[in-house]
């Protein structure tokens, strides 16, 4: 089983991958943290891999643009999960790959795969007391807390731990798909938003799509448990195809208008955030070009700054403030 996300391949471990595998697994602040001991060796990695990495649902996370593994995921049984229809997933990544959301990332995959492809109703997962970066993957990913364990034992290196146990169901896993920030009250609806300023020179990329009259930004709403910051590039990535980096945000704007499209009265809080362009292959799309999402048609088209003053374009305030991008965050009302 070969698994696929924007910049990852996950796919079983190969007795080959000794060497990568070796790399990232004896570094000490990888596995004792996760409560296995760093390897030894080389050949130390490759007996590791026959006999613990192999198991069924195992992948190696292979970065797409080197082709190397660079961590390991999977979906295991063990005292957290004892039934057929529930797994614990395990996961480790090489330090040098830290903070870029390549876990998550991969994460969500394996967690679409235990939900839609093999049926699971559960998916637990644990992390030991001081291992924030995993309580943190935990939390994006949407897991919920149910239990601490004060003195858990770690058989492979010999001690107890506090231990923290998170967990996940299908239900939960299928309302976070589709868990946007919005509700409508009578003719009033509420929005949380983030949208992206994507810059090349003195030009910024606008959007239509096929129910909207004018030109708009790229971005969307943020769903529940999600970070701002996640919601932008997970938008992104699914507007655009691309996985750009944050520069800094900009704005949080407070609207208050009346949608031209669906005539409701809005409350809408949307943070705007200045996005670096580079290495995306976006300016080299052309001045106008075309992405389909789903059964959505999005229109881009790079509009210059002079230009926003004559479109019919939104938000109206960005067609002064883009002149003068504030060097810090900011709040700011609009009311129409």
């Amino acid at each position: 089983m070969f698994l696929e996300t924007k910049r990852l391949i996950l796919r079983p471990w190969e007795e080959a991958d000794a060497e990568e595998c070796y790399k990232y697994a004896s570094d000490p602040q990888v596995g004792p943290m996760a409560g296995w001991p760093a390897h030894t060796s080389v050949e130390n990695s490759r007996q590791v891999i026959r006999e613990v990495l192999r198991a069924p649902e195992t992948y190696a996370i292979v970065l797409k643009e080197t082709g190397l593994p660079i961590g390991s995921i999977g979906l295991h049984r063990n005292d957290l999960a004892k039934q057929d229809d529930e797994a614990e997933l395990g996961y480790w990544l090489g330090a040098p790959y830290w903070g870029r959301g390549l876990v998550p990332e991969a994460a969500r995959e394996v967690l679409r795969h235990a939900f839609e492809d093999l049926n699971l109703e559960r998916v637990w997962c644990g992390y030991y007391d001081g291992n924030e970066k995993s309580r943190r993957v935990q939390e994006k990913l949407g897991f919920r807390y149910q239990w601490t364990s004060e003195a858990v034992p770690v058989p492979q290196l010999g001690e107890t731990r506090k231990g923290h146990v998170n967990r996940m169901t299908r239900a939960e896993w299928q309302a976070l798909q589709n868990a946007d920030i919005t509700y409508t009250v009578g003719g009033q609806k509420f929005n949380y938003r983030v949208c992206a300023i994507i810059l090349s020179g003195q030009k910024i990329l606008a959007m239509r799509d096929e129910r909207s009259p004018y030109y708009y930004l790229p971005g969307g709403r943020v769903r529940m448990g999600e970070t701002a910051e996640r919601a932008i590039l997970r938008e992104l990535e699914e507007e655009l195809g691309v996985a750009p980096r944050i520069l800094r945000p900009l704005w949080l704007n407070q609207g208050f208008f009346t949608e031209d499209v669906d005539h409701l009265r809005y409350h809408e809080l949307c943070v705007y955030f200045l996005i670096d362009a580079a290495g995306t292959g976006l300016t080299e799309k052309g001045e106008k070009f075309t992405l389909h999402e789903g059964q959505h048609i999005h229109d881009f088209e790079w509009l210059p700054f002079a230009r926003l003053k004559e479109e019919y374009f939104y938000p109206v305030f960005l067609k002064e403030a883009i002149f003068h991008l504030p060097k810090h965050f900011t709040l700011r009302t609009e009311i129409e």
